[in-house]
């Protein structure tokens, strides 16, 4: 983007992706209205509601909060929120970037899920989240190693219907509705997995 783009650009960009497969985007060109609404959000709270509403001088848009797969903010003057404690960076990526990082085109060098990894080390992870009605989210997430009693915490985050934030590869903020996710791999994950896990091997052509 240039200095001219960069200008032209509103303070604050929010953009919602939908189960149907749609995307709205909305606008606010002040900066200090768009800081004060920044402020006001809680990432993990923002589906919460049963709707979230959007209102401009000859309209009123409600979003379904049920029905939003998530909500992109795209800003320059504010970092990302904080992440949940335990996680060191969430950031979004590409589908390509996503093969690439994850070796799914050369098995051999695919990170082993039971490798042994020393507590405290920081394990970095690549997820595909199967979004329902949408496109899959990529993501590269990066969290220290926990003791085996601990070990499956990120799954029950992923399960609990909340939400989680993440880095955009543009700039900006994305927060995923975890209440539309309907299925997730992750590569490598954790040694441990629950006792009631299927064993099998995923078929080449359904690893994305």
């Amino acid at each position: 983007m240039d200095s001219n783009e960069k200008d032209s650009a509103p303070a604050l960009r929010i953009q919602f992706h939908l189960t149907d497969g749609s995307l709205q985007s909305f606008a606010q060109t002040d900066k200090a209205a768009a800081e004060k609404l920044w402020e006001s959000i809680d990432p993990t709270r923002l589906f919460t509601k049963p709707r979230i509403v959007i209102g401009s001088g000859n309209s009123k848009t409600v979003f379904v909060s049920a029905e939003v797969i998530r909500v992109d903010f795209i800003q320059t003057f504010s970092q990302c929120w904080g992440f949940p404690a335990g996680y060191t960076d969430i950031v979004e990526l590409s589908e390509e970037e996503f093969h690439k990082y994850a070796h799914l085109d050369q098995p051999a060098l695919m990170a082993k899920r039971e490798e042994p990894r020393p507590v405290g080390d920081l394990l970095v992870s690549f997820v595909n989240l199967r979004m329902k009605g949408g496109s899959p989210v990529f993501v590269m997430v990066e969290i220290p190693i926990k003791l085996p009693a601990e070990s499956q915490s990120f799954m029950q985050f992923m399960l609990s219907k909340t939400a989680f934030h993440m880095r955009l590869r543009g700039g900006g903020t994305g927060v995923v509705n975890l209440a539309n996710l309907a299925a997730y791999a992750v590569y490598p994950g954790v040694a441990q997995i629950p006792a009631d896990a299927w064993p099998a091997e995923p078929e080449v052509n359904s690893l994305t």
